[in-house]
């Protein structure tokens, strides 16, 4: 057997190289968080069709049933109650099929499956995307290969890409404790210590349940739930049957792309540590996705890992921080706990872009619009197309104060502007179709 060295002596990369890099990380984790939206999606859509078919199916099981009882005890001819009795021991079998199928419990647990299958997939790129960002990292892999192996590939890359295949699935393998564990000691670096992480074995572990035993709860289960400090309001006994339900299931999602999120932005911290202004641009656009689509709760979360990261770009991405923090805050009607956020800088002296940000989310509409027509049509963060689609101005948009400011600033009416946005937008989607369609 030979230990073969996979580093290189020498690793030169160019800034378009660091930047493929750098576009990888930033869709590993985009894409894990839109295959968990997507399964929210199907929750949403395919379990509400699910239960309403159960019951319209119920409602027609009745009702055929209530009909072949009448004519059975009607004065019909023999023939037509013949009919009826074939009929009945049809509904019949129909009724106890309906009795025993789940259909919604039957999605609630492939929809909560899938969520695991998922992240799986997403810490297999995850780590293949680090070790192409830092091949020194190679050093650490303990492999052994047959030499004879070895010779029958053409590179040092491709032989480098099998053995890091290998590795993955070995990680893939182990339980999450056993993986996250794993990922400490290869980056030293600390992964577990966030309030969900209890929560999250939790889930992993009910995952394990429904797999293999549906649902019943098992010794292992228990003492690996207590073992991560996890604490509930109702702790199930051994050979119970858990279930899952609405609230539980998106909760799940929700922990899932915190835990995601915050992994993968960890990683690539620690493995480029001189490229943190486009690593907090990238959690900074995941936040803006969020409060763009009204996700309050993922924002918040998210802004409040923004807040406590031991190191942030500048000041200028950290104020865009408190204030995408302010905006999901505000959003959930907590004004106050919102501007505590603001006030914990000083916005006098700052541009004003800001100085607009922090009078919107104060409810200042007179001096925002003021601050409208000192910005201009173009201010530092703020362009014309900011006021229709940021956030920030959600509330600010229907004020009279705004009305009046934007026609004053731009020379024409929001409402028109509006028109030809949509416009456009139509356009695009029926672009979009007619490629579609051939």
């Amino acid at each position: 057997m030979s230990n073969i060295d996979l580093t290189k002596n020498e690793v030169e990369e160019d800034k378009h190289q660091e930047d493929e890099v750098f576009f990888s990380v930033d869709v590993v984790i985009n894409n894990f968080i839109h295959r968990v939206l997507d399964i929210e999606d199907c929750a949403s859509n395919f379990i509400t069709l699910a239960v309403s078919n159960y019951q319209a199916n119920a409602e027609r099981l009745k009702l055929e049933l209530a009909e072949c009882q009448d004519l059975l005890k009607s004065e019909e001819e023999q023939e037509k109650k013949l009919i009826a009795v074939r009929r009945f021991r049809q509904c019949d079998r129909e009724v106890e099929r309906h009795n025993n199928s789940n259909p919604v419990e039957v999605l609630e647990k492939s929809l909560f499956i899938s969520l695991f299958s998922a992240f799986d997939k997403y810490i297999g790129d995850l780590i293949a995307v680090i070790y192409s960002i830092n091949p020194e990292l190679y050093k650490n892999i303990n492999r052994e290969i047959q030499l004879s192996e070895a010779l029958t590939y053409n590179s040092i890359e491709e032989l480098r890409e099998v053995i890091l295949d290998k590795e993955i699935e070995t990680i893939k393998r182990k339980s999450y404790i056993e993986q996250f564990n794993d990922l400490e000691k290869r980056f030293s670096i600390k992964l577990t210590k966030f309030e969900a992480w209890p929560v999250f074995i939790e889930m992993s572990q009910r995952r394990n349940l429904f797999t293999h035993c549906d649902g019943i709860v098992s010794k292992q289960y228990l003492d690996i739930c207590k073992s991560v400090g996890y604490k509930s309001k109702n702790i199930p006994s051994v050979g119970e049957q858990l279930k899952i339900g609405g609230e539980y299931f998106y909760h799940s999602c929700h922990i899932m792309v915190q835990v995601a999120v915050m992994l993968g932005q960890t990683l690539w911290r620690k493995t480029s540590p001189g490229c943190i202004s486009e690593i907090d641009e990238s959690l900074n656009s995941l936040i803006f996705d969020f409060l763009h689509t009204e996700d309050w709760s993922k924002s918040i979360t998210l802004c409040k890992y923004a807040k406590d990261l031991p190191k942030i770009s500048d000041d200028l991405m950290e104020r865009m921080f408190s204030i995408n923090y302010s905006i999901a805050l505000k959003a959930i009607g907590e004004n106050s706990a919102a501007k505590k956020v603001l006030d914990t800088k000083d916005w006098t002296a700052t541009t004003y872009d800001f100085r607009l940000a922090y009078a919107v989310i104060c409810d200042d509409f007179e001096e925002a619009g003021n601050l409208m027509c000192r910005i201009g049509k173009e201010g530092d963060l703020v362009s014309e197309m900011a006021y229709h689609d940021w956030p920030l101005f959600r509330d600010f948009r229907e004020s009279t104060e705004f009305f009046e400011n934007y026609e004053k600033v731009f020379g024409y009416k929001y409402s028109s502007k509006l028109n030809s946005i949509v416009d456009k937008k139509d356009s695009e989607i029926s672009e979009l179709a007619v490629v579609n369609e051939s």
